[in-house]
């Protein structure tokens, strides 16, 4: 029976098969994955559109409607004074720029000169000025500015509406 030289025992390459199962399925999930995020881009638009298309349309519109307003030019009302006329943002931003150069105190023509403080020159939040009875009531105890923040001291400031004349009546 021995036809010829012994052969060897036919055995089953198990690391072979395991090592070419393992690379078919990573070769599977990368390409599916590579499948979903090149179709990913297409379908995101789409989708996204679907789900909140036209939700910034109201956003737009009013702000193309602000900018046309900061940018119109024409006359806007009457006074008793004559007309109130609207320029540009930037050229009003110019003038006063302007007109800060030379008087600060003057910067809004309809409400005249500001000339009285209303707050402390102090660093932080902005903190009112005492009356005089207020800051006289404490018979010379404490600083300026320890009653500033309570909110019982008045602001000195004039008792006129602004952008009206004293007495005219009107409102």
């Amino acid at each position: 029976m021995s036809d010829g030289p012994k052969r060897n025992q036919d055995k089953v390459n198990t690391i072979g098969i395991v090592m070419i199962g393992i690379c078919g399925a990573v070769l599977v999930y990368v390409s599916i994955a590579a499948l979903q995020a090149f179709y990913s881009n297409d379908v995101a638009d789409v989708q996204t559109m679907a789900d909140y298309g036209g939700q910034e349309k109201p956003m737009q519109d009013l702000r193309a409607k602000q900018e046309g307003a900061i940018t119109a030019v024409g006359a806007t009302g009457k006074t008793d004074k004559g007309p109130i006329y609207q320029m540009k943002i930037a050229d009003a931003m110019k003038k006063t720029l302007e007109a800060a150069k030379g008087d600060a105190t003057d910067l809004v023509p309809m409400v005249g000169p500001q000339t009285t403080p209303t707050i402390l020159p102090v660093f932080g939040r902005p903190k009112m000025i005492p009356t005089p009875a207020a800051a006289g009531s404490g018979a010379g105890s404490g600083s300026a500015d320890s009653g500033a923040g309570s909110g019982s001291a008045a602001p000195i400031a004039p008792m006129t509406p602004t952008g009206t004349s004293a007495g005219s009546g009107a409102h």
